[in-house]
């Protein structure tokens, strides 16, 4: 529409809002909220962090000029744990005391927070501006029936309006049509903001940290010289998990060994550019050794005891609080990877990633590679007969020096992805399952006629079960075959168990679990090898036996 329209239509009361909003099809896009100040405490940014698996030593360092009376740290998140707080300083500074006060939260305390928090301003400002023009629209077209309308006080309302009946249609065409299309285009652009608006929303409450309250130190000094101020404190809600890959060489008997650590964070503020440590080593809240005293045995009356006063084994209250655990949320996925030098102690090991990285606030994990290592292993076919027909191969190597803490450890085999396990060690020697082996066929047979039979014998009931397992290799070398066995124990007098092997076992409790006979040996490509079971298990027939299959 012109603006020729607009001034004829201005003369029969549309206001000049109305004919602009005519004459540009719209309201002007709203200019995008200013992103509100977060708080880093720049003065003292982080600077170096020793990551534990259960959390995080956070170390800040700030520079003071040479006189300087007090150092003040302001926006710090007072989610970490004050009564560790350790100040330290260059020679020439004395450091007297440490105060620190907590304040509400008002501001976002990082970057990302920032950044969402005024895009969800900036959209729902949007809405409201289309709502208003909305309203706009609908209003003139209450105008517009007005005039098509006719009414007693039709000459007051049709004042300045040109007589002619076609000029009058022609208004009121225009101006209907406008009106209607602008509110079907505020209707379409109000319905794709508000979705835009509820995933701001949602990425917003996944980056906003737990944290209501921001604390500011104090650190009263006297600076001699110019130097630096270093303040470091323990934090739970941050750590790493260890997890590795392996990757098999069947041919070369080889693995590739990559130890990786997942690492994550949630303090509220971002850690921009800072030195970064794992260690194996925890900190402790209480390191103080426990003493024994006296084990007091006393009689009392009979009277049911409270619940808040019963014992376990060990004079442990059931009701008394659990030990300090620090918490680290569920890690998320992937990140880059780092080379890193490391340092073997008698107690932790220690991985110092070389230059510097950042960790955002919201515990999205990183991904760290640590180390990466060839090692050469033994490769046994295991089969438990019993249990599965199903044959496996496992991979045993001696573990290098250094601290291994359990973690999923993901297989490839030849190049393939066979799946994810417990990282597991059995007498210090690292094994490893890569799936299951196809080449190796596994029958088990039960003589159910002769065998595998109840009945009494005197005043003993007796239980007969005798099984055969017969392994066939289809692979073109021979490999080392391991077949186990859970044989049957009585726990109790009066149960008698016979048990019979052919051919003898190369050992038992296997593992150091008890009944677990094992064999051990080389089978030939193309070959088959048989392995029998004899059981005989008597009980008083009175009683009844728990256990047998």
């Amino acid at each position: 529409m012109t603006m020729q329209n607009c001034s004829f239509r201005a003369r029969v009361g549309a206001s000049l809002l109305l004919c602009a909003l005519l004459t540009h099809g719209s309201l002007a896009a709203a200019p995008a909220a200013t992103a509100p100040a977060f708080i880093p405490a720049s003065n003292a940014p982080v600077t170096h962090v020793v990551l534990y698996p259960g959390g995080a030593k956070i170390e800040r360092a700030a520079r003071v000029k040479a006189g300087a009376e007090i150092l003040e740290i302001e926006g710090l998140p007072a989610n970490f744990d004050a009564e560790s707080l350790e100040v330290t300083a260059d020679t020439g500074i004395e450091i007297g005391e440490v105060v620190w006060r907590d304040s509400a939260r008002v501001a976002p305390l990082n970057a990302e927070e920032a950044r969402l928090e005024a895009e969800v301003r900036a959209l729902s400002d949007h809405l409201q501006m289309l709502e208003v023009d909305k309203k706009a629209a609908t209003r003139e077209l209450r105008y517009l029936e007005t005039l098509a309308t006719s009414g007693g006080d039709r000459e007051t309302v049709t004042r300045g309006v040109p007589a002619s009946p076609g000029q009058m249609l022609e208004v009121i065409r225009q101006g209907s049509r406008a009106a209607e299309k602008r509110i079907l285009e505020v209707n379409a652009q109000t319905l794709d903001l508000q979705k835009r608006l509820d995933a701001l929303r949602r990425d917003l409450d996944r980056v906003r940290p737990a944290v209501t309250t921001t604390r500011t130190l104090s650190v009263r000094l006297a600076a001699q010289r110019e130097g630096m101020v270093r303040v470091s404190y323990l934090f739970a809600d941050a750590g790493w998990r260890p997890a590795y890959r392996a990757a098999l060489d069947s041919r070369r008997d080889e693995i590739a060994l990559v130890r990786l650590a997942h690492v994550a964070q949630r303090s509220g503020e971002d850690w921009n550019r800072v030195r970064l440590v794992l260690s194996t080593g925890a900190p402790r809240q209480n390191a103080d050794v426990p003493r024994p005293r006296p084990w007091n045995v006393e009689l009392r009356e009979n009277r049911p005891l409270a619940a808040s006063a019963r014992f376990v084994e060990g004079g442990v209250s059931e009701s008394a609080p659990a030990p300090y655990a620090a918490k680290v949320d569920a890690l998320r996925n992937a990140g880059p990877l780092f080379a890193t030098q490391v340092t073997l102690g008698e107690y932790a090991t220690e991985y110092a990633i070389p230059g510097v990285v950042s960790l955002p606030a919201d515990g999205r994990k990183s991904t760290v590679e640590l180390a990466r290592q060839n090692l050469a292993v033994t490769l046994t076919v295991e089969v438990t007969p019993r249990l599965e027909e199903t044959a496996y191969l496992v991979a045993q190597a001696s573990l290098p020096e250094g601290v291994w803490p359990p973690g999923e450890v993901r297989l490839y085999r030849d190049g393939a992805y066979v799946g994810q396990a417990e990282w597991r060690l059995r007498q210090n020697q690292l094994a490893l399952p890569f799936g299951r082996d196809e080449q190796v066929l596994v029958r088990r047979k039960s003589d159910a006629d002769q065998r595998g039979s109840s009945g009494f014998v005197g005043q003993q009931a007796e239980r007969h079960i005798a099984d055969t397992y017969t392994l066939t290799s289809r692979h073109t070398r021979a490999v080392t075959l391991r077949v186990l066995e859970a044989s049957p124990i009585g726990r109790n007098a009066e149960i008698h168990v016979e048990r019979q092997f052919n051919p003898p076992p190369s050992g038992e409790d296997w593992n150091d679990i008890p009944g677990v006979v094992f064999w051990e040996t080389r089978l030939e490509a193309g070959k088959s090898q048989g392995f029998s079971v004899d059981y005989r298990i008597r009980w008083p027939k009175e009683r009844q036996a728990i256990g047998l299959p």
